[in-house]
């Protein structure tokens, strides 16, 4: 029991450290290209916290006899998303955006969810159905940039001296490749001591994704949201949330029906129902109101557990 908890825990440390590493060295990038902070936060930052979730679903898939374990933790992850993250952000500074933000960005999360909830709830999922929502999150990524708000030009930064170009692109493709690897073991460690766990307390394993692993999973965006706060970068916020929704919904999803069995055996569909009627309810409020307050921040805060019972 010792080793297993250590396991966890080195694991969660490993994934949000080389998750937060990723996205650092893809946020340099988009920088690089003059991309807007919706943009950043949905495909850069949004793609780079969904990593552990990515990781963890795909390996949990590939190696056990059900997908519940990877199901679970898109669920869980997903609802966390936005009742614990969206949540501690909003409750640090008010989360605002232009509506038609919240109308394109808010309407593909809620479609992602319904589409990924739609082809789970009848208790399997189809490699022809993991395959077709990985070729939606293709068109997903193109509407977010197509959608994006237009940023002014910045001026262009003073070119970095010849003989360090190289060394510094190359040292930053090895950053990210480590980072990316350091991903995979934390997720291997975080995935052996979640089972090991879940054989001791007898829970089924849609339940452990759902908690532990969805809450671990979503560490680097509770980071990332809490660091964009204190700077009050929202729009990065919202991106960051509701991108990672949609990889979580379409490519997590897409990638464990491709590797996995495709037999839910222990995931209630209750709680998927809840994920999406919580979608629904946080894209709603942000399209009516065109942010999110510290009274909705509280409130969401206070949904999480609901969630949980009602997958239980």
């Amino acid at each position: 029991m010792v080793l297993a908890v250590v396991g966890l825990v080195v694991g969660l440390v490993l994934l949000v450290v080389a998750a937060d590493r990723v996205v650092d060295e893809a946020e340099s990038l988009s920088d690089r290209l003059g991309l807007s902070p919706i943009v950043v936060g949905a495909l850069v930052v949004g793609l780079g916290t969904s990593l552990p979730e990515m990781v963890v679903s795909g390996l949990a898939a590939a190696q056990r006899d059900t997908i519940d374990l990877a199901i679970g933790n898109v669920v869980g992850s997903n609802a966390a998303n936005l009742t614990l993250v969206l949540g501690t952000g909003a409750t640090i500074t008010r989360l605002s955006a232009p509506r038609p933000v919240f109308i394109s960005h808010g309407g593909l999360v809620l479609a992602s969810t319904l589409a990924a909830v739609g082809l789970l709830v009848d208790g399997s999922l189809a490699r022809w159905e993991g395959a077709l929502l990985l070729s939606a999150m293709l068109g997903a990524a193109a509407w977010l940039t197509i959608t994006a708000p237009i940023e002014p030009a910045l001026p262009e930064p003073t070119p970095p001296d010849d003989g360090d170009a190289g060394g510094g692109a190359g040292r930053g493709a090895m950053t990210l490749v480590v980072a990316l690897a350091t991903v995979v073991i934390g997720a291997q460690l975080l995935i052996g001591g979640a089972l090991r766990i879940a054989e001791w307390l007898q829970a089924s394993e849609g339940f452990i994704g759902l908690t532990i692993l969805a809450i671990g999973t979503s560490l680097p965006e509770l980071a990332t949201t809490i660091a964009s706060a204190r700077r009050r970068s929202v729009e990065m916020i919202i991106g960051n949330i509701f991108g990672s929704n949609v990889f979580n919904s379409l490519a997590v999803v897409g990638v464990t029906g491709v590797v996995g069995t495709g037999r839910l055996d222990q995931t209630a569909p209750a709680g998927m129902i809840a994920m999406a009627a919580v979608t629904a309810a946080v894209v709603v409020i942000g399209v009516v109101g065109r942010s999110y307050s510290r009274l909705v921040g509280v409130g969401l805060l206070a949904v999480y557990p609901v969630i949980v019972v009602a997958a239980h």
